[in-house]
């Protein structure tokens, strides 16, 4: 990479660390971007763009969660029984449809664009209605809505190439009557070890395009720089979580999801309508 593709990665792994240490959302909705443009400098367009973009998001979301969770365990904001039923049943669910999206050739860039927007307006309506309830006491602790809550969070990674944040956190916050802030612990806890197994999937394909440092869609060599900055970004963002109010959080949350969500719709509107 030129030295400021390598620069520009680094701020934007700062970045996505920051806000995976702060929201619990893994970093891929900075993530995405990000190598969306990186991968179109290279050449890369259509399927191929989708599938280099999911696969080197989440290698870059395992280390955010990783390095995020270690802070919260420090801290004493780590919740292991929650994590694992939320963990296992996203794994399998979200390997499995990874497995489906690189088998074949039907999930079109157009495609990823309008499931990730989607996600997002749904999310900002689920703040939104957050916001209007009065606080309630957190449901008891049930391994069937917490399985529910890690299947539709594997599919909603696997379809987008989120860490799953952005689908935990509001099902956590209105099904359960979730503090934010602990809903943001689980999530963060939650994305490594859901990762692995898409990672899995990405490194056993084969891209049409071949890069140096590379096991199959795993460009290990692009993401390094990404990593750096996540090392830094992550245990700042978990130190202001613990330091700001619930309804601070979810302003943020809301504020960077609009953001993106207008990117994409742009994008969408400007190359496949006119």
């Amino acid at each position: 990479m030129e030295l400021v593709h390598i620069l520009l990665a680094l701020a934007f792994g700062v970045l996505g660390g920051l806000l995976s240490g702060l929201l619990g959302v893994g970093g891929g909705i900075i993530f995405i971007p990000v190598f969306d443009w990186l991968f179109r400098q290279n050449g890369i367009e259509g399927e191929e763009l989708v599938r280099f973009m999911l696969a080197n998001s989440f290698l870059a979301i395992l280390f955010s969660g990783i390095t995020s969770s270690y802070k919260h365990r420090k801290l004493g904001s780590f919740h292991p029984k929650e994590i694992v039923a939320i963990a296992i049943p996203a794994m399998i669910l979200g390997a499995s449809l990874s497995y489906v999206i690189t088998s074949g050739e039907w999930y079109k860039d157009m495609y990823f664009k309008i499931v990730f927007v989607v996600i997002i307006l749904v999310t900002l309506w689920r703040i939104w209605r957050s916001s209007k309830q009065v606080k309630q006491t957190e449901l008891p602790f049930s391994l069937l809505k917490y399985g529910l809550i890690g299947c539709a969070t594997g599919l909603i990674s696997a379809f987008s190439g989120l860490g799953g944040g952005v689908a935990m956190i509001p099902l956590l916050t209105l099904i359960l009557r979730m503090d934010i802030k602990k809903a943001s612990g689980i999530s963060i806890g939650v994305i490594p070890i859901m990762i692995l197994p898409f990672l899995v999937v990405y490194a056993l394909q084969q891209p049409t395009e071949q890069f140096a440092g590379a096991i199959g869609y795993l460009q290990f060599l692009v993401v390094l720089p990404v990593v750096v900055g996540i090392f830094i970004g992550s245990p700042l963002g978990v130190a202001i979580a613990k330091r700001i109010k619930s309804s601070q959080l979810n302003a943020i949350f809301a504020g960077l999801l609009v953001v993106i969500a207008l990117k994409y719709v742009y994008q969408l509107v400007s190359e496949h309508i006119f």
